[in-house]
């Protein structure tokens, strides 16, 4: 036994949050019980009111029937009001435990390089969330539908057994369903997916593609797989829809099949004709649970999908960080035989080794495609080695904890997005209580305090995505500001001077003096040498192979030497 259950696969994370909640759907599933066991007065009132009031003309009878029927259904909409707002508990839950999760997942993915799509995700939140809605209520009543069918046999076995004959004609009919739309519905989801990242990427370079002169290109590649989801789509809906219609017409016709048969006995005085009527509310009452999963078949197979795709980003994405909190880094920075090579690509750091004590500057330079970036991603902790190791005072830069870590350290990428929020907000790494004060002296520091106050609103001039009121360059000071906003003890800077202009350059190499007599460890990546004149070392990068590494002007001297290996312009991605 022991061996058994040591062997035993663990389950998923997002089967535990279901698992973790499934007291509400017992709630739910019984108070369905009460639902359907009430929806029987309406037979039996039936029934009574035919066989007995009218042949009795007992005015009292039919007034106490009437009172029971009419409180039993009151209590029958206030347990469907509780089990819309027990099975709303859960969404709500769910979005809470699995929303932000789901964000966080698609922006570590992103910064490791793997494709990422947190748009999809949160379209997969929400449509398992209004499966649980709006389709769980409708599998709830199924196995309730069992109670209606055996009432009727009770009044008729005859009526019974057409009304099993009519539930098993629509399981068929559901598993028709399913069969006949499960490939047009996925292959739908998976060009619609592509057609929405095209979107993306597109919006991302759209002044590239107005430049160019693109946008034929792009609206035809969109509209190709966005055609071809939408074909797909319509042929899931026809063969739904077909399913669906002939599903219904066996419905009625199995109700008007009871209604006749039963017509039929109480002609021949088999059959009262209360027992008639009330067999052919219960027969609809019974099979309308079935008509009413293949009316949501669509829904569950949706909810189905994007709970494996959810699923998955859960557990592909291990635990690699680390949880202990670490003392504040002093800036010490050690490579030891740092390699870094992607899924299915070659190599792109190859064996890196270099020491850099606390407090010390280094630049990193080389030509295109030299690995500079990817290197700074690995030194700073957001991509891992994959052979090798990086460390701040000993630790991982990867494994240590990013909220640990982050307040310590400052990082400013090529291209430097500013979130939707106020200048302030930005530098102050979007913490909206953050001190005035400390949001100033990072600017100062930065060296563009003066250039945000002739702002129109200064600090409090709004940036939202998509608008044109700050240049490149100017969010690129303001990016570097961020990085070190809290005066951190470890910065690195890859290509802080890519889009800035002679006051910014100047700004720049301000900065970067003033960090150094702070005593703060800085990294620059740099395809100028200007920008690198005042750090202590310099590592020259090619192929992903460290050429050369030790004091500034000794290395600057062989870089001069070698002219070919001067970059002529940006390195983008490596």
């Amino acid at each position: 036994m022991k061996k058994s259950s040591a062997s035993a696969k663990p389950k998923s994370e997002l089967y535990e949050l279901f698992y973790t909640s499934r007291r509400a759907f017992y709630y739910a599933f019984l108070f369905s019980f009460f639902m359907n066991i009430l929806m029987l007065l309406l037979p039996v009132y039936s029934l009574q009111v035919l066989d007995r009031v009218i042949s009795s003309h007992s005015y009292e009878t039919l007034a106490v029937l009437t009172f029971i029927t009419v409180i039993g259904f009151i209590a029958y909409g206030a347990f469907s009001l509780i089990r819309s707002y027990v099975l709303g508990g859960v969404v709500e839950w769910l979005d809470a435990k699995l929303a932000p999760k789901l964000l966080s997942i698609s922006i570590t993915r992103s910064s490791l390089g793997s494709p990422a799509n947190a748009g999809q995700l949160q379209r997969d939140l929400a449509t398992i969330k209004g499966f649980v809605l709006n389709g769980v209520p409708v599998m709830l009543d199924i196995p309730w539908s069992l109670i209606f069918i055996f009432v009727i046999y009770m009044i008729n076995p005859m009526l019974g057994l057409l009304s099993v004959a009519g539930v098993v004609l629509l399981l068929v009919f559901a598993l028709i369903n399913e069969f006949a739309t499960k490939k047009p519905i996925n292959d739908s989801q998976e060009n619609s997916i592509q057609s929405m990242q095209i979107a993306d990427i597109s919006s991302r370079n759209a002044e590239a593609v107005e430049a160019m002169g693109m946008m034929p290109q792009i609206v035809s590649n969109w509209k190709h797989h966005a055609d071809i989801g939408t074909g797909l789509q319509r042929i899931a809906f026809s063969r739904s829809s077909i399913v669906q219609a002939v599903s219904r017409s066996v419905r009625m016709i199995i109700q008007i099949a009871v209604t006749a048969i039963g017509a039929y006995l109480a002609l021949k005085n088999e059959l009262t004709v209360g027992g008639m009527i009330a067999s052919s509310i219960l027969v609809g009452r019974a099979l309308a649970p079935f008509e009413g999963a293949i009316g949501v078949w669509k829904s569950l197979i949706g909810a189905r999908d994007s709970y494996h795709r959810i699923d998955e980003s859960l557990n592909s994405m291990p635990q690699l960080r680390g949880t202990m909190a670490l003392p504040r880094p002093t800036g010490r920075l050690t490579a030891e035989t740092a390699f870094f090579q992607p899924p299915n690509a070659a190599a792109i750091i190859k064996n890196v080794s270099f020491a850099l004590p606390a407090g010390e500057s280094l630049g990193i330079i080389g030509p295109s495609a030299a690995g500079k970036s990817t290197l700074a991603k690995m030194i700073i902790g957001v991509l891992p080695t994959t052979h090798g190791s990086i460390r701040l005072d000993g630790a991982e830069t990867f494994k240590w904890n990013r909220e640990e870590l982050g307040p310590h350290v400052g990082y400013m990428p090529q291209q430097v997005d500013l979130f939707n929020g106020t200048i302030k907000d930005n530098i102050a790494r979007m913490h909206l209580d953050a001190s005035p004060e400390l949001v100033i002296e990072a600017a100062q520091l930065a060296g563009c305090h003066e250039m945000i106050l002739r702002l129109p609103q200064g600090y409090e001039t709004e940036f939202m995505q998509g608008n044109l009121s700050l240049s490149p360059g100017q969010r690129q000071r303001i990016g570097l500001a961020r990085a070190l906003f809290g005066r951190p003890q470890f910065v690195v800077l890859d290509e802080p001077n890519i889009n800035l202009d002679g006051e910014g350059e100047r700004a720049l190499v301000g900065a970067l003096a003033r960090i150094k007599q702070l005593g703060i460890t800085y990294i620059v990546v740099a395809h100028r040498p200007s920008i690198v004149g005042n750090v202590d070392k310099v590592l020259m990068l090619r192929g992903g192979i460290v050429e050369a590494f030790g004091p500034r002007d000794e290395v600057l001297r062989q870089y001069v030497a070698q002219p070919a290996a001067k970059p002529q312009g940006e390195e983008g991605g490596a």
